[in-house]
Formats: C-alpha cells, sequence, structure tokens
C-alpha cells in the first residue's frame, strides 16, 4: 500500500504539473491579449487621425469647391457679357463674332469639367468615410472576441476538458496500471519469481509487463485527444467561429449584451 501511496502522489504531482503549464500557457495567452488590445488602441488612434485627415481634406474640398462656384458664378457671368458682346459687335464684324462665340464654348466645357470634378471628389469622400466607419467596427468586434475568450472561452474549454470523459478514463486506466504495478511487486511470491527469472504461473500479473504498461499509460497524456478541443479548433477556422464556439460552450447568451461576434 505505501507503494501505491506514492504511485497516486506522483500521479497527482504529474497532474499538478500539467496545470501548472496550462497556467503558464494561460499566463502568456494573457500577454498577446494585452499586446493586441495595445495594436488595436494603436489602429483606433490611426483611424482617428485617419478620419481627421479626411475631415480636413473634406474641408479643404468644401473650400475648393466653392471657389469652384466662384468660378462657375464668375464664368457664368462672363458668358453673359461676352454673348452681348458677340450680339452688339456682329453687325461691325462677322470675324470678331466668331472669335467670341468660339470663347463662349471653351468657357461652357470647363464649366462642365469644374462640376464634373467636385461630383467625383463627393463621391470619393463618402467612400472614404464608409471604408473608416466599417474597419472601426471590425477592430471593435474582434476587440471583443478577444476580451470573451480570454475571461469566458479558454476558462469554459479548460472546465470541459477538466470533466471530459477522455480525461477521467485516461485518469483510471493510469491508477489501475499503477496499482497493478505495486501489487506485482508487493508480493513477495511475485518478487522471487522475478528475482530468480521464473515464472510463476500462479501470479496472474507475473505474465503482464507492468512497469511497461504504466510507463507508457504515463507518456500517453502528452497525446490525449479531446473531441472538445477538436470541435473547437474546426470552428476556429470559421468565419463566426467565436459565435459558435459560444453557442457549443452555452455561453451564447453573452451575444445579446454586447459580447461581440466575428463577421466577415
Amino acid at each position: 500500500m505505501g507503494e501505491e501511496t506514492l504511485e497516486f502522489e506522483e500521479s497527482k504531482k504529474l497532474f499538478a504539473e500539467e496545470r501548472e503549464r496550462f497556467n503558464a500557457e494561460m499566463k502568456g495567452l494573457q500577454w498577446r491579449v494585452a499586446d493586441a488590445e495595445q495594436k488595436l488602441e494603436e489602429q483606433k488612434q490611426l483611424n482617428d487621425q485617419k478620419q481627421k485627415d479626411w475631415e480636413a481634406a473634406c474641408a479643404r474640398t468644401n473650400v475648393e469647391m466653392q471657389s469652384q462656384c466662384d468660378a462657375i458664378v464668375r464664368l457664368s457671368g462672363e458668358k453673359t457679357e461676352l454673348a452681348e458682346e458677340a450680339q452688339q459687335a456682329r453687325v461691325a464684324s462677322e470675324k470678331k463674332e466668331k472669335e467670341y462665340v468660339d470663347r463662349i464654348d471653351k468657357l461652357e466645357v470647363l464649366v462642365q469639367q469644374k462640376v464634373a470634378e467636385c461630383e467625383a471628389a463627393q463621391r470619393l469622400l463618402a467612400e472614404k468615410t464608409a471604408e473608416s466607419q466599417a474597419s472601426e467596427l471590425l477592430a471593435e468586434e474582434t476587440s471583443a472576441d478577444t476580451r470573451w475568450l480570454l475571461s469566458r472561452g479558454v476558462p469554459l474549454l479548460a472546465d470541459r476538458i477538466l470533466n471530459s470523459t477522455e480525461l477521467a478514463t485516461y485518469m483510471f486506466e493510469l491508477g489501475q496500471a499503477g496499482y497493478n504495478r505495486g501489487r506485482k511487486f508487493g508480493y513477495a511470491e511475485g518478487k522471487a519469481a522475478a528475482i530468480s527469472k521464473e515464472k510463476d504461473y500462479h501470479f496472474e500479473l507475473y505474465k503482464e509487463d507492468c512497469d511497461g504498461a504504466y510507463a507508457a499509460k504515463r507518456k500517453a497524456f502528452s497525446t490525449l485527444d479531446f473531441a472538445v478541443v477538436r470541435a473547437a479548433q474546426k470552428l476556429s477556422r470559421k468565419p463566426d467561429g467565436v459565435a459558435l464556439l459560444k453557442k457549443a460552450l452555452g455561453d451564447d447568451a453573452d451575444a445579446a449584451g454586447g459580447a461581440g461576434t466575428s463577421q466577415t
């Protein structure tokens, strides 16, 4: 029983070490999340600066548009004046009249060009404003998903793993292998047979490699396959993976409270 207790304590120690590694990985994730939030804040500041730049550009465009409108009014006035001069000069000189008419045509083309330029500037400004708003919305959604993963997603996954059938089965089989190993070398009959390299067919466990089975079972811990982990990995590759993961973990009610979802 003493060796069985030692083996059980060793199993507990192994599980504690795995938990420490898990906590270390959790701290690493927290650091990465903090770095991502810092980058998100920097991106938000950059977007704010871009918005200010676009507002300044809009202001400049408005000034330019006003200037163009003034030019249009001025050119329209010139057109009227030139038309009147052409009418008055037609009697005196057909050649002079033609020169004025040509000049009026050129001014009309220039007016149309300026109007088209103003309309194009307005469309470009509207497109850039929409792009900036979409970028800010995506950044906010990504930040909300990250906060949920850290505060709820990872703990829920860890809880599912701790209470999984796979882990329970493994711990039972590990305990059974340790128990068999202790039993085999705890019986004097088994020890004597092992020392003398004789086969004691009356002792069933002597026929098995209990040491090998126990070592293999301990080694198998690093390759345990959890169904919940596979499902989470599969969902993470979907566009709305965080929302699906919330639903799968039974935590999708938070989405109505503003936790955020991934959308692409």
